[in-house]
């Protein structure tokens, strides 16, 4: 049976190539990581030149049944990894794609706003005539001296011009801004948040190294913590029972010691707490 989905139109001449085309999609579909998944730039080119390998493979018809099983093989063992991957991509292309249309949007904007002020200037430049006419048909005053001072005003309200031209630029580009959702713009506006114990104590990545203390934790122990209070409550089945351990109770005291290190108290007066 033949199914319609099977069938392409044939972009590039030679078979082969729309073939190896073809390929290269299939393999790169189940073999998708990119660089950020791996913790090296050299790891990241031996993936890549093992792909290469792959595709070179059925390309020529090199070991071909043993390749595809292993790609089979490589598919069905990290079904759920590619379909996160993809999924990552799908988003990150997504936010590429608004991107591009949010900056196509402001370009626009910035083209009807110099279109509509170049209609106000002819306008104006059709007055300035009409007025210039007009005195020089009626004035007593020299007309060297009216030329000169139309071209003093003129030339003052270009400057004019352009600045409120480069002010609502910059407006419309600070709006983009505050409106685009790039990582770096979150960065920077987490950066001037002023330090709050409500951020430091719910910081996922942790500033030191936590090895605990079991109850049982002797006093020559090299691995944990001992505390001859606070060990002895992590017998008592009273504290026990009301969820009370002793990972909590040390967790917290590292916690409270760690979480003022980045705090610079000169730079935290510099913010505007209200604004938070």
């Amino acid at each position: 049976m033949l199914r319609k989905n099977r069938f392409k139109k044939q972009v590039f001449d030679d078979i082969k190539i729309e073939r190896e085309v073809d390929m290269r999609k299939r393999i790169h579909s189940i073999y998708n990581k990119s660089e950020e998944d791996f913790s090296d730039l050299k790891e990241y080119n031996a993936y890549l030149e093992y792909i290469e390998n792959l595709i070179f493979n059925l390309a020529n018809g090199i070991d071909v049944e043993k390749t595809e099983e292993e790609i089979t093989k490589y598919e069905n063992e990290h079904k759920i990894e590619i379909l996160e991957r993809a999924m990552r991509e799908s988003e990150k292309d997504a936010d590429i794609t608004k991107y591009q249309e949010a900056t196509e949007r402001l370009r626009q904007e910035k083209l009807k706003i110099q279109r509509q002020m170049e209609l106000e200037d002819m306008e104006f430049q059709q007055q300035q005539k009409q007025e210039l006419m007009e005195r020089l048909s009626s004035s007593d005053a020299n007309a060297e001296d009216i030329l000169k001072e139309q071209r003093s005003q003129q030339a003052k309200r270009i400057s004019l011009r352009k600045k409120q031209l480069q002010q609502i630029s910059n407006q419309l580009d600070q709006q983009f801004a505050s409106v685009s959702g790039l990582a770096k713009n979150g960065k920077d506006k987490a950066d001037k948040t002023p330090f709050t114990p409500f951020q430091g104590d719910r910081d996922l990545q942790k500033r030191y190294s936590f090895l605990g203390a079991s109850a049982d934790a002797v006093k020559d122990s090299h691995d944990a913590y001992y505390d001859p209070y606070v060990n002895k409550l992590a017998k008592n089945r009273e504290y026990l029972g009301s969820g009370w351990r002793i990972e909590l109770v040390l967790e917290r005291a590292l916690d409270e010691a760690f979480m003022g290190l980045n705090c610079f108290i000169e730079k935290e007066k510099q913010f505007d707490v209200t604004t938070v």
